[in-house]
């Protein structure tokens, strides 16, 4: 007779598997990350931020994220996301006697503040972060051409200018260490036919392609809160600055340097207006100067050039995305800077269209600058005000100052600044002017080659202000804007 046989388990049996009825708990999508700005550095590349969850970061390995920099501390402060009226609220709370600092700014031990996309993150003298939203909480729809986030593509490094509804900062490409620029626009709020709208610009601004016009690489379109949404475009970087400083460094230009770097404005100007394209903003500031050093005095310089450089190269800058992107009112109104812009945008204030002749108008104001070191059109030249001054046409080539320039370039500007808009010199035709010849003798020209030339403005005597007097003086186009916009109110 068999005895009975006690069985022990001396294991457990494996968990049985979920079953369908009990689905596994997975986290919440991330909505946002914060993303190392130096692609070498020991600590985590990328830091995911979800809904309900707080994030405990510094040296101590009982963090959530361990930093490793010395002067970070234990427990160096916490990151949390709030979900608070229907808003993903980003908080983070100071914790350390060292200082978090948010966009440069200490938050302060105990401290808490919101942050927000774009906002630079630092723990440490060499440990800083970038917080963006996640690409699952971006436009789709009006991304051209990047894909993932700019931060996943891109290091953002220092602030190289300010406008009036973006900044520029410089950029470095991750996956080759290219040296790039960035335009990082105003927010913008939404709306059922922004993202259209802004896919067609995008379109156009990337098939562009001269070697006078800044080169557009790709574009990103990420939210910067739950209801807003920042562009950022990245476009080649050019060593040279800007066409303003140029002049405020010389006082003016000399003839043949003017002539040259007019030259190839035109150039650029030609491809635009021949794809339909007009950039309604031309002026010193956004005509930009690729620069190539001589390394030796035997090198042949490729034009009238200063004596250190071998070749400057015109890049026209900015333009196409001001009307969809965070402009000012000032920009909505007049789409220009106040003294290079056409009169007819100024008159035509009801149904106000800009054609590719406002353009003609402010290539005419640029000579003008270049050769004598200020503006044709000026509060200081009047009265009457610099608005009337462009309405009308006012404008004069003062003595000394155009004393010794050639006739051919006045001949040039007056068939420019000519209040007619169907009168002005189209880019085509300006290009080919005499003055641009230097196949011919550099003489004056005879007299009836000034026919259909409108007569030169006479007034009284007026003392100009140059351009490099303005600078110091602070009467920038900040000022000289908003002085121009009460004009306007008033008119």
């Amino acid at each position: 007779m068999l005895s009975s046989v006690s069985l022990s388990r001396k294991r457990k049996l494996s968990d049985p598997p979920h079953s369908s009825s009990e689905p596994k708990k997975l986290p919440l999508p991330a909505v946002a990350s914060l993303y190392n700005l130096d692609p070498a550095a020991t600590g985590p590349q990328q830091i995911e931020l979800r809904r309900k969850v707080c994030l405990r970061v510094g040296r101590s390995k009982k963090n959530d994220i361990i930093l490793t920099p010395a002067d970070c501390s234990t427990y160096h402060c916490e990151i949390g996301v709030s979900y608070l009226n229907g808003k993903d609220i980003i908080y983070l709370k100071d914790l350390s006697s060292n200082g978090t600092f948010v966009n440069g700014l200490l938050v302060g031990k105990d401290n808490t503040c919101l942050i927000r996309s774009g906002d630079k993150i630092s723990f440490a003298a060499e440990c800083h972060y970038i917080l963006k939203y996640q690409a699952s909480f971006t436009l789709k729809s009006a991304r051209r051409p990047g894909t993932g986030s700019f931060y996943d593509s891109y290091v953002i490094g220092e602030l190289l200018g300010c406008g009036h509804y973006a900044q520029v900062k410089e950029c470095v490409r991750r996956s080759t260490g290219e040296s790039c620029a960035v335009k990082i626009f105003n927010p913008t709020r939404k709306d059922a036919n922004w993202a259209t709208s802004l896919n067609r610009e995008l379109d156009i601004l990337m098939k562009i392609d001269h070697p006078n016009i800044v080169r557009s690489y790709e574009t990103f379109v990420e939210p910067y809160d739950a209801n807003t949404m920042t562009t950022y475009l990245v476009l080649e970087k050019v060593n040279g600055g800007e066409l303003f400083n140029r002049i405020v460094s010389k006082g003016k230009l000399r003839q043949n340097e003017t002539k040259a770097l007019m030259s190839q404005l035109m150039s650029g100007l030609k491809y635009l207006h021949s794809l339909d394209i007009a950039h309604r903003d031309l002026k010193p500031e956004n005509i930009l100067l690729d620069i190539t050093l001589r390394s030796s005095d035997s090198d042949k310089q490729t034009g009238p050039w200063d004596a250190h450089e071998l070749d400057v190269k015109v890049k026209i800058a900015d333009f196409g995305l001001a009307k969809f992107i965070g402009a000012t009112k000032f920009t909505d109104t007049l789409c220009g800077t106040p003294a290079y812009v056409a009169p007819e945008v100024l008159v035509n204030s009801t149904e106000r269209k800009y054609t590719k002749t406002v353009d003609m108008w402010s290539v005419g104001v640029l000579i003008y600058v270049c050769l004598c070191g200020f503006p044709p059109f000026s509060e200081e030249l009047g009265p009457p005000s610099m608005r009337q001054q462009i309405i009308e046409g006012k404008y004069a080539f003062y003595s000394p100052y155009w004393d010794e320039i050639e006739d051919s370039a006045l001949d040039l500007i007056s068939r420019l600044l000519v209040v007619d808009a169907t009168k002005r010199l189209e880019v085509s035709k300006a290009s080919k002017h005499v003055w641009f010849d230097e196949v011919r003798p550099k003489k004056e020209l005879r007299e009836t080659a000034f026919k259909g030339t409108r007569a030169v403005v006479t007034r009284g005597y007026s003392n100009p202000i140059m351009l490099a007097e303005r600078v110091k003086s602070s009467l920038g186009d900040d000022t000289l804007a908003r002085a121009y916009s009460a004009d306007v109110d008033m008119a």
